[in-house]
């Protein structure tokens, strides 16, 4: 593995050997992963909980299941400097 910060805070793994995007870590919340969805063989398991930054999706673009909608980030979701826009 091999990790480029690629915002303030913000750190991407990628296989040192492909160069594939593995996960990203990030500095204000170390319990989380943003992992690389391309690269899992099988079904995780896991499954939507709702959208976000439904504000600025594309205008052709239609949300067609009842999943909750978020114009940006949840409430109670405290995101980082760096992806809030305040870094």
């Amino acid at each position: 593995m091999r990790f480029y910060e690629s915002s303030p805070g913000e750190h991407r793994g990628f296989c040192s050997v492909c160069g594939s995007n593995i996960f990203t870590k990030f500095d204000a919340r170390p319990q989380e992963l943003g992992l690389a969805l391309g690269i899992l063989d099988d079904d995780p398991g896991g499954r939507p909980a709702c959208h976000l930054f439904v504000g600025s999706k594309a205008p052709w673009y239609e949300i067609s299941d009842a999943l909750p909608q978020h114009e940006a980030f949840p409430p109670g979701y405290a995101p980082s400097p760096a992806e809030s826009g305040d870094a």
